[in-house]
């Protein structure tokens, strides 16, 4: 079976873009807490997510930080 199903993915792309006609206002939210010094949890969806920021900027280097997060997004 290949990694990629690209009929699969066809399918899902055509609904979407059908969906988007039909509903052109897409709402996305997220909220995030200190939870303690720089560290932040948050839940964008159904996905909890956490942040901090190395030593050297105050934090205590327990998640990624922020920006971070914004590169891994554009890579994705």
């Amino acid at each position: 079976m290949p990694r990629v199903d690209l009929g699969r993915l066809r399918r899902v792309y055509e609904r979407s873009r059908e969906d988007a006609r039909n509903n052109p206002v897409l709402t996305q939210r997220a909220v995030a807490r200190l939870d303690r010094d720089l560290h932040m949890v948050g839940r964008v969806g159904r996905f909890q997510l956490e942040s901090d920021e190395p030593p050297s900027r105050g934090g205590q280097d327990a998640a990624p930080a922020p920006l971070q997060y914004l590169l891994a997004g554009a890579a994705f």
